[in-house]
């Protein structure tokens, strides 16, 4: 599938959707055409065969009365995403009474993550005029609206509303200088990070889900790439305080919320709480436990634990890397202390009515 085939399938679904009808619609797609989903073959496939059966459904639907106006991006590099989305925004017709403006990504979780936080970065007044949908286009795609176009697209054939989801801010100590993060997904620092950041710089060269073979290779050397130190760790959820402990810790992460995935469905957060820690270990017991947490198996793990939060501070002596929904950097001492927070209504979702 090449992204004007998805441009041509949405206009003829969005012509007779049913979601908002008493407003026009202004849809913006921002389409990355080095994604898996356009660029390997089994994916295009498998995408194109989705796209199509959506548009078989919506055929059989009244047109709308009201107008879908729809224009399509391609990006080219790194941050263009984030350059497209801002222009589109400063730009909107959208008065947030007689149109509605929709945001679709169709790539990776990295385009997923710029558009987003475009949007998130909008003062609050501004934020009720778009709302967002990512279609799974990447390899991994743990922060789309489904996994499949079939439960993407669905909803564009009912009613449907925009409704407000959380986000996660990660504010660097102002010592270092650098500008605070965000993540829609799960953030994190440590071991999941290394495997993240190599499965990003293997994917370069050789497209394609490396994720497990990495995960395998960090249990392996993370140890000996990054020291492993004591980690200072302090949680609240609201105003109570429900963690605090100093320790050598192997990652830290953070979700959105609980019940979450990364590294194409591995279910580091397997129920409602959306914080977990998993703390230094032999090397054979690393080995041991790789399978259970990969799996979301965390019960009677003792290195591991969970709990709710909404704010968590970190101290740190050592360098590390950060990943925030897949896309890493490395933080260096002067990086912390380090907060990660919970936003709880940073941007809006197109979701079922």
């Amino acid at each position: 599938m090449k992204p004007n085939d998805l441009a041509e399938g949405l206009s003829e679904i969005l012509s007779r959707s049913p979601i908002l009808p008493d407003k026009s619609l202004i849809v913006d797609i921002i389409a990355n055409p080095k994604a898996g989903g356009f660029s390997r073959i089994h994916h295009s496939k498998r995408r194109f065969q989705e796209l199509k059966e959506i548009v078989r459904q919506a055929q059989v639907l009244p047109l709308r009365k009201k107008p879908v106006n729809l224009k399509m991006y391609l990006t080219e590099r790194c941050g263009h995403a984030a350059a497209i989305v801002q222009r589109i925004l400063d730009r909107s017709p959208s008065n947030g009474k007689d149109s509605c403006h929709l945001i679709i990504t169709a790539g990776g979780d990295g385009t997923s993550l710029e558009t987003a936080e475009r949007i998130t970065l909008l003062p609050e007044s501004e934020k009720d005029r778009f709302g967002l949908v990512r279609l799974p286009f990447g390899t991994g795609n743990d922060g789309s609206e489904g996994r499949d176009l079939i439960v993407a697209l669905t909803r564009f054939l009912k009613p449907a509303m925009f409704q407000r989801r959380p986000a996660l801010k990660i504010t660097p100590s102002d010592e270092g200088g650098a500008l605070p993060r965000y993540s829609f997904n799960i953030a994190s620092i440590g071991l999941d990070a290394y495997v993240a950041d190599m499965t990003n710089r293997l994917k370069r060269n050789f497209p394609g889900d490396s994720y497990k073979f990495w995960v395998n290779m960090g249990t392996l050397f993370y140890d000996s790439i990054y020291n492993v130190a004591d980690m200072y760790l302090k949680a609240w959820e609201g105003d109570r305080l429900v963690h605090e402990s100093t320790m050598p810790r192997l990652l830290v992460a953070m979700g959105a919320t609980g019940n979450r995935q990364y590294g194409s469905n591995k279910r580091i957060l397997p129920d409602e709480r959306n914080c977990v820690t998993i703390a230094q270990t032999s090397f054979f017991r690393k080995l041991i436990l790789k399978g259970p947490i990969e799996h979301g198996h965390h019960d009677n793990i003792s290195e591991l634990t969970h709990f709710n939060a909404d704010k968590l501070l970190i101290d740190y002596t050592e360098r590390i890397p950060l990943q925030c929904d897949g896309e890493t950097e490395l933080l260096a001492k002067c990086d912390f202390p380090l907060v990660m927070e919970r936003l709880p209504n940073a941007y809006n979702v197109v979701m079922p009515a």
